[in-house]
């Protein structure tokens, strides 16, 4: 009796074809697990040489605090759409289902969103720039070590998801299918409910496809593409109902020119180092897609001149979403000059590869590596809009056991008749810290001796700041408290 030819791969063990098949998909899709795990492993350096310690101002100040509050039920359904909810949708049940630290929870997130972001400019430069997989892979480690970048996947994990969800709706090219607009429109309804200033983005991109020929002439397609639109009118609606109202008034401050100046010194630091290979850029095909985006952006940046905290306090952060589509350009750029340099000779094309690879990498490493006191010059000019290093939080990273030590003991030594005031820099760790049923009022940005009247009838009433003269926001010190116990730096003060 005759027997078939039996293949190599047939006369394996399973687990052996198993592995053959994972090399193979690793193989097929090589430069997009790439531009996934080299981003998250960037990422995860600042999280590991910090330890069990958070990273982020925002991590801290405000996503651990609201997390607490969802997750026990002290925010309305006004604050949750608000926040917005995406994210701690998330965080939030994993919190909850696991009972796993806050703390940890966002610093596993942390590089997750990072490589989410790099996974999704890979395919938006496959899909829409048309870029060869090996392009879209280098673009990924360009635009993923730039600083400005680095500084988004810092604490900005909201925006950062958002402008994710925003690139994979971006991925889909129109004129498409009923079932493609649909996936378009989802992923663009997504993104409104990770961050309201990428809600912005996608407005200004859905206006832009309302005239589109394909679409006007479809009404079913047309319909579809009020979604994000009806969901980014819900969240201002969702956010006029809450205590933030009044602070979001256009009514405030008066015009201030100083406020536009600082911004556009800001727009000029952070991307001065690439203008002249956006200049080499510009004439990308597919550059359309920015045009929104960028108009966007633009009009946000200029309106941080008018009166209210409304447009000034959020102006930079124009200039931080414009990162993504001047760095687009910017690779396109290299690759151009590199083309045209290596026709005019061998050794130029090589030193522009060996400049941008070197001050990239080293750029990179440095910030994510070395504390705030030991910080690159580069970083320390605009601290108020980026970090002087990505291990630093709220806090220098030299003070996090310190905080922690001085939590604890707060903890241990507060009763029911008494209350701890703490500065937004201060706050996020003191409810990571202590026991729920503890009392914390917040000063936010003011000294703790601001918020005593808010301390009603307690008696005794704490506070945690850094011993006079050394630490952050020393104009805040709380005057009139005496100092208790001290960690380090930092310490326990008493003001009753």
């Amino acid at each position: 009796m005759k027997k078939g030819i039996v293949t190599l791969q047939a006369q394996g063990s399973p687990l052996t074809r198993r592995t053959t098949k994972i090399l193979e998909v690793f193989r097929k899709y090589k430069f997009a697990i790439a531009a996934l795990l080299i981003p998250l492993g960037i990422r995860a350096i600042p999280e590991i040489l910090v330890g069990p310690y958070p990273i982020g101002w925002d991590i801290i100040a405000y996503y651990i605090p609201n997390s607490l509050d969802l997750a026990s039920g002290r925010m309305n359904v006004w604050g949750i759409i608000t926040s917005p909810p995406l994210m701690y949708a998330m965080v939030v049940p994993a919190y909850v289902l696991t009972k796993v630290s806050l703390v940890w929870i966002f610093k596993i997130l942390g590089p997750i969103l990072y490589g989410f972001l790099g996974w999704s400019i890979f395919m938006f430069c496959q899909r829409r720039l048309h870029w060869s997989s090996k392009k879209a892979f280098y673009a990924v480690l360009f635009i993923s070590a730039y600083f400005v970048t680095m500084r988004i996947g810092w604490d900005a994990y909201q925006a950062e998801l958002g402008l994710a969800l925003f690139l994979l709706a971006e991925s889909i090219r129109f004129p498409a299918s009923a079932k493609s607009a649909l996936g378009r429109v989802s992923l663009l309804s997504l993104a409104v409910l990770s961050n309201q200033l990428v809600g912005v983005l996608v407005v200004g991109t859905q206006l832009a496809t309302l005239v589109h020929p394909s679409i006007r002439k479809n009404s079913r397609l047309f319909s579809f593409q009020f979604s994000p639109i009806a969901l980014f009118l819900l969240i201002l609606y969702a956010t006029r109902q809450t205590a933030l109202a009044p602070g979001l008034s256009i009514v405030g401050p008066g015009a201030n020119l100083s406020v536009l100046a600082t911004n556009l010194s800001f727009l000029f630091y952070a991307y001065i180092f690439v203008v002249p290979l956006v200049l080499f850029g510009i004439k990308l095909r597919e550059r359309s897609v920015f045009v929104p985006w960028t108009i966007a952006c633009g009009i946000g940046l200029a309106l941080s001149v008018m009166p209210g905290h409304v447009f000034q306090d959020i102006g930079y952060r124009w200039v931080l979403l414009l990162s993504l589509p001047l760095l687009f350009l910017a690779y396109e750029g290299y690759t151009k000059l590199r083309v045209r340099t290596a026709f005019v000779t061998r050794n130029w094309g090589g030193v522009l590869r060996v400049v941008v690879i070197v001050s990239l990498s080293s750029s990179a490493i440095t910030y994510a590596i070395l504390p705030a006191q030991s910080a690159l010059t580069l970083y320390t000019v605009f601290p108020q809009y980026v970090p002087t290093s990505m291990v630093q939080s709220s806090l220098p990273s030299s003070d996090y056991p310190n905080v922690v030590n001085a939590m604890l003991w707060v903890d241990s030594h507060l009763d029911s008749n008494s209350v701890l005031i703490t500065q937004q820099a201060f706050y996020g760790w003191a409810r990571s810290y202590l026991s729920p049923d503890k009392e914390v009022v917040n000063s936010f940005l003011g000294s703790p001796t601001s918020a005593i009247d808010q301390t009603g009838s307690y008696t005794h009433v704490l506070t945690v700041w850094w011993v006079e003269g050394s630490g952050w926001f020393q104009g805040s010190f709380p005057v009139g408290a005496k100092l208790l116990v001290r960690f380090g730096d930092l310490a326990v003060y008493e003001y009753r």
